[in-house]
């Protein structure tokens, strides 16, 4: 009897295969079932404000090539029986995904979660990425690690499995620009190593509001040093031009080599976008320099000697020709 009193008295701690399990009624839970968790919608998203500043919600947003720093909203839904709670998720990246730091993991930093899902509830988790701004528009499919605790009820105590899961989550990349650059030439477009080159083109924002913070950098493989163009502010549908002069390096060997135009901008939203063109740019080898010839160094001689006679004759009086 007295064993028995002692028994009931004792909590008991079972780890099996990475679940953790307290309680002391263990014949009435399932362990070894995994909660399901699925992914119910992934957006690309962007803060809604009032005119005091305080956020009011979140917009849906496209993200294109060359966008940054663009919040992504993973709504995760809970479809099994039991609840979840202590929720922290994390992406891993892939091209053409990175985080504001250029990492592979993408973390929900700021939103990491305590709060729990019921069976059937939905919680939504918020990341910061970038887009590579070479990337295709399209599909993507990322893996999403949720680790959590799922709340179970056994004979009169409730019950907590730690656990760990992987998930899909879809998200499109879209192919919308709203800056558009045109008519650029790269002038001339053939020169030798050290030469001097000018870039010259336009800018025109296509979308329905300003934007912001607007930068043209042009670089290439050829260029001594990449420049940086300021344009600042580019209201919609009114073309901005710009140009910059470069020198190409003097070690270049004769072949073709790109030329990158990226003009990066801030929405209204601060989200920061970029579009991206190429040119072309041809190094030849430069012209061997010839010898002067003989007839034009002797001529070259004859004139400085008649220099050196005319004011022989102009001071002393002397009158020889000189033979050359």
């Amino acid at each position: 009897m007295k064993s028995r009193a002692i028994a009931r008295a004792v909590w008991v701690m079972v780890i099996v295969s990475s679940v953790i399990l307290t309680g002391t009624q263990l014949a009435a839970t399932k362990a070894d079932v995994q909660t399901p968790i699925n992914v119910a919608w992934a957006q690309w998203v962007t803060q809604v404000s009032d005119t005091t500043g305080a956020i009011t919600g979140w917009r849906e947003i496209e993200a294109a090539p060359g966008d940054r720093n663009v919040p992504l909203r993973v709504s995760i839904q809970n479809i099994g029986n039991y609840t979840i709670m202590g929720i922290t998720a994390y992406l891993t990246l892939q091209y053409p995904f990175k985080n504001i730091t250029g990492g592979d993991i993408c973390n929900t930093g700021a939103y990491s979660y305590t709060g729990s899902i019921v069976p059937g509830g939905n919680l939504e988790a918020n990341f910061l990425m970038s887009i590579d701004v070479r990337a295709s528009p399209g599909e993507y499919r990322l893996k999403m690690t949720i680790n959590y605790l799922e709340q179970a009820t056994g004979i009169g105590k409730v019950l907590y499995f730690q656990k760990s899961t992987d998930v899909t989550v879809p998200v499109v990349v879209s192919s919308t620009r709203y800056m558009v650059i045109y008519e650029t030439v790269a002038s001339p477009s053939v020169t030798v190593p050290n030469g001097n080159i000018t870039i010259a083109g336009n800018v025109l924002n296509v979308g329905k509001v300003a934007a912001y913070n607007t930068n043209i950098t042009v670089t290439s493989p050829a260029f001594v040093r990449a420049t940086s163009i300021i344009v600042g502010e580019v209201d919609p549908n009114i073309p901005r031009p710009f140009s910059a002069r470069l020198q190409a390096r003097a070690n270049l060997a004769p072949g073709t080599y790109p030329i990158i135009i990226t003009a990066a901008y801030a929405d209204q939203y601060l989200i920061y976008h970029a579009s991206r063109i190429e040119l072309r740019l041809t190094i030849r080898p430069p012209e061997p320099q010839k010898p002067p010839s003989p007839e034009k160094t002797s001529t070259a001689i004859g004139m400085l000697m008649q220099i050196l006679y005319d004011l022989l004759a102009t001071f002393f009086g002397l009158a020889i020709m000189p033979v050359i």
